[in-house]
């Protein structure tokens, strides 16, 4: 009679000269003889997981973590096995107790994270990812997932930075790159996206998606440059729907804040009922050829304009019954100007705008920052001073 010793030989023997059937018939056969045998449970689990039969590796898996509860190989292999199985609360339980050893395996922590985010936990995923991330500062798989999980917790900011640090840590990491890219052209940022997508094809010259999302990003930014009113004259504002369906009229040009006789910048106010328009505008070498750095909205009568029909403009969004609907007319002048100050889309503007209802003190979108300003007082029309929605170019 073969000893057991042998059976479990000959079976890893097989198994790892590729011969599945007779390495795990040949496993089963120990484990007959000897049930105790950690070991040989975890690589049965493996040679089952290896074949597709999730059930069949669980149950093997998990006697293994039964008998050997320390051993970290085995409980993420078991709890990769629940996550294929779809039992993602069962996984996550393991993890979290091999996640409670110390120190901690940076591997349980980064799968924990990974669970969790599958189970749309994303807060609870980013705070064990950030710690996967400390406990191994080369693995660019646990920034990369970190990213994922600030961007589902709409946290952009953070997601790109773990994004950069994934392409970091690990430079040929194709995914991490063409992520990266997406995030910051969705905050506007194309020429940084480009850059990422040059970066990668210049590693990978075939990479086909990111080739693609080159192009249409090239195309995006060309766009965006022709379209937005930053950076261009006034001859470009007089053309602009802003102006021309709010009937801006032109009334007089200031020098800007702070500016003596000979003032580099100066401040072109623009009015119409309910609206007032600022332009700063650099040095020029007559009126209208200066360049636009700086944008200001005013509503004179925010409360009137709130309530007031948007039959200027006629912006429509889209409500949560996705029914279009018509918004008011102070809603109507901001996503205009905001659309047409950044060269952004309409479904842009709205994001902008609603991120700065929200409290946010700023937002950088596209080389401008906006926030909500006081217009200065050398340029206030008369009555006390206006507020609104100052865009400005970055750099």
């Amino acid at each position: 009679m073969t000893p057991p010793e042998a059976l479990r030989a000959r079976a890893l023997d097989l198994l790892s000269r590729g011969d599945m059937a007779g390495g795990i018939a040949g496993l089963e056969g120990h484990l007959a003889a000897e049930p105790d045998d950690a070991g040989a449970w975890r690589a049965l689990g493996a040679a089952y997981a290896a074949e597709g039969r999730w059930a069949d590796a669980a149950r093997a898996l998990a006697r293994a973590v039964d008998l050997d509860g320390g051993e970290v190989d085995a409980r993420l292999a078991y709890a990769r096995a629940l996550v294929r199985l779809g039992q993602l609360d069962a996984a996550a339980a393991q993890l979290r107790q091999g996640a409670a050893r110390e120190p901690p395996d940076p591997r349980v922590l980064r799968e924990l994270g990974i669970v969790l985010y599958d189970r749309r936990d994303y807060d609870e995923a980013a705070r064990w990812l950030a710690r996967a991330c400390e406990a191994a500062p080369d693995d660019g798989r646990a920034a990369f997932a970190l990213g994922l999980a600030h961007e589902a917790r709409r946290d952009i900011a953070p997601a790109i930075a773990a994004y950069r640090e994934a392409v970091r840590r690990a430079p040929g990491f194709s995914d991490a790159r063409l992520t990266l890219a997406d995030a910051l052209a969705s905050i506007g940022e194309h020429e940084q996206a480009l850059g990422e997508l040059e970066a990668l094809l210049a590693r990978e010259r075939r990479h086909e998606r990111a080739a693609q999302n080159r192009e249409v990003l090239q195309r995006a930014l060309a766009e965006m440059r022709a379209r937005r009113l930053l950076g261009k004259t006034e001859r470009e504002l007089a053309r602009s729907a802003l102006v021309v369906e709010a009937q801006l009229r032109r009334r007089e040009q200031l020098p800007a804040p702070g500016a003596g006789g000979g003032a580099a910048r100066q401040i072109v106010r623009y009015t119409a009922p309910l609206l007032e328009l600022y332009a700063t505008l650099d040095a020029g070498g007559g009126p209208g050829s200066g360049v636009i750095e700086a944008l200001h909205l005013v509503l004179t009568d925010p409360d009137r304009a709130a309530r007031a029909e948007d039959d200027v403009f006629k912006v429509t969004v889209i409500a949560d019954d996705g029914r279009q609907t018509l918004v008011n007319y102070a809603t109507g002048a901001s996503l205009t100007f905001l659309r047409e100050a950044l060269g952004c889309p309409m479904t842009q503007a709205s994001a902008l705008y609603a991120s700065l209802l929200q409290g946010s003190p700023s937002v950088d979108w596209g080389g401008a920052t906006l926030r909500l300003a006081s217009v200065p007082g050398a340029a206030s029309a008369p009555g006390g001073a206006r507020h609104g929605i100052l865009a400005s170019r970055r750099g």
